[in-house]
This record gives C-alpha cells, sequence and structure tokens, in this order.
C-alpha cells in the first residue's frame, strides 16, 4: 500500500496543528499525525492510500490551496516540509 509521509521540523507545535486542522487532509486513505516523543516539535503526517488513490492525494498535495498552507508551514518550520512516497516491502 503506498504510503505518503511528510516530514516537518517546526518550531511551535501547537501554532501548527491550528492551521493544520484548519486544513484537514482529504477523506481519501487514513491519516496520522506522530509526534516525536524526544522533541515534540518533530512531527510526521502520514497517509496510507490504495494505489487506485495516490493520483487524488498527489492532486490535492499540489492543488493551490495547499501550496499556500504549506508555504505558511514553511514559515513555521525550522527547515523546509519534506514529502516522500513509499511502498511496502513484504518481509519473508
Amino acid at each position: 500500500m503506498p504510503t505518503l509521509v511528510a516530514d516537518h521540523q517546526l518550531k511551535d507545535f501547537d501554532q501548527w496543528f491550528e492551521m493544520f486542522s484548519a486544513n484537514p487532509p482529504p477523506s481519501i486513505g487514513r491519516w496520522r499525525v506522530l509526534r516525536g516523543v524526544d522533541d515534540p516539535n518533530r512531527v510526521r503526517v502520514v497517509a496510507d492510500v490504495e494505489p487506485s488513490d495516490v493520483a487524488a492525494v498527489k492532486q490535492f498535495v499540489e492543488s493551490a490551496e495547499m501550496q499556500s498552507a504549506f508555504k505558511k508551514v514553511n514559515e513555521m518550520s525550522t527547515s523546509p516540509i519534506e514529502f516522500i512516497w513509499f511502498d511496502e516491502v513484504k518481509i519473508g
């Protein structure tokens, strides 16, 4: 199953989470927010999606609305947001 990971190193989690909550991800797939145990400003947003939904999620991420939101997120971050797509590797 394809997985999208958005990696953030934030200045202030609470400020970012308020913005994230106002711009929620699409209802496609399963989305999770993971927060660093040792560094609560280290955040990963993880989306597990069906292969047939990858194009729709990419379209969402690349939309003008979300690009504007990501620009604001980058201003709240110590480094630019990074998006990485993964495919699961079966073990055994």
